[in-house]
């Protein structure tokens, strides 16, 4: 005997109370793209549109031509230009076309070298390389990356060669002892007072420039008052993560890194692991737990003691107070730019005290 179909009433009652979705949870419509991937070099711009492929010049006249040849009245639909990161170069192409306002998307290289093997494309040229791009892309149905202002992309160039700097300066103060030539010692030591200065003289411009910008010193003090979060992960956070606010707390959390995944094979069960995002985000937020964590009253240390009373080791309860901290300063962000990102004020008080306020404390109405 059959089970009876519920009658109207009861139906109603069913729909009535079915949980609603939330909009943090609720699908995004994704957007339908004409895919074009491009190959970049110095000195050309291969470029893989609607099943042709086209070289260009890396240069004023190459691009012109290239954006004439992806133009709407060419391909009648939205463009998204798929390409991988190569570095300051696909930094520069990428604020081209922000400034045009054209969707984009910048690729992992071992994703795309990855996805080629696979294929069985075992060659590399520029022209496959264009072709896999545009594969790759059309199959995953890539969306446009958030879109970064000028300001915010000179940021993260001026971020990248402060970085640089760092690391030649930490090489040269370690070989500075295996020298025992006096000569040799001066020079080195000369080259280190150089590399200070620069460091010293990025830092300066990095600041000018959060000054001058007004979205990014909103941005700015909007991270700063997240506990742990100091001046120095502010910046990185500027540069770095400029998707903060446009997504939802599970795409953060990936792209930061920091959302453990299964490494399961049958019967084994194997440890999950929290690897891949973006790295140099993901360590800058693993220094701050240990300054979060002499704080008091704060969310993040209260989380990760919780983990830790339950057994977990140092590493998995940090990178769970990681989790933790973006999340929060996602959900802080977000509420900024749905409220109009208005101005952030805050009062010359005290550290601790600055580092307790909500947003809504210090959000000018």
């Amino acid at each position: 005997m059959g089970l009876k179909r519920p009658n109207l009433r009861m139906r109603q009652v069913m729909i009535k109370h079915q949980p609603e979705k939330s909009k943090e949870n609720e699908a995004k419509e994704p957007h339908e793209y004409v895919y074009v991937g491009v190959d970049l070099s110095s000195q050309y711009l291969d470029a893989y549109i609607q099943g042709k492929y086209r070289r260009y010049s890396n240069d004023e006249l190459g691009f012109n031509k290239f954006i004439k040849a992806i133009s709407t009245e060419k391909i009648q639909k939205p463009v998204l230009v798929a390409f991988e990161s190569t570095g300051s170069i696909s930094l520069y192409f990428a604020e081209q076309l922000d400034r045009l306002h054209i969707a984009r998307n910048c690729i992992n290289p071992s994703w795309i070298r990855h996805y080629a093997k696979s294929k069985g494309r075992v060659a590399k040229t520029d022209k496959i390389d264009s072709e896999v791009i545009a594969s790759y892309a059309e199959l995953y149905k890539l969306q446009a990356d958030t879109a970064m202002s000028a300001a915010m992309l000179r940021l993260r160039q001026l971020q990248r060669m402060r970085s640089m700097f760092i690391k030649h300066r930490a090489q040269l103060k370690g070989a500075l002892h295996t020298y025992k030539d006096e000569f040799c010692q001066e020079q080195i030591a000369g080259q280190i007072e150089t590399l200070d200065e620069k460091i010293k003289s990025a830092q300066q411009a990095m600041e000018q420039l959060i000054k001058d910008d007004e979205e990014l010193q909103n941005r700015y003090l909007l991270y700063l008052q997240v506990g742990g979060i100091g001046e120095k992960t502010a910046k990185m956070l500027l540069c770095g993560l400029p998707e903060l606010g446009y997504l939802n707390r599970r795409e953060i959390a990936a792209l930061v890194g920091v959302a453990p995944f299964n490494w399961d094979s049958g019967r084994r069960s194997g440890k999950r692991f929290a690897r891949f995002g973006r790295r140099e985000v993901r360590t800058q937020l693993y220094m701050c737990i240990a300054a979060t964590l002499r704080m008091s009253e704060d969310l993040t240390q209260t989380r990760y003691h919780q983990l830790r009373a339950k057994g977990k080791s140092h590493k998995v309860a940090a990178i769970a107070s990681i989790r933790h901290m973006i999340v929060r300063l996602n959900a802080q962000v977000r509420d900024w730019i749905a409220s109009g990102k208005p101005e952030i004020k805050i009062k010359k008080a005290d550290k601790k005290r600055e580092e307790s306020k909500t947003p809504e404390q210090t959000v000018a109405k």
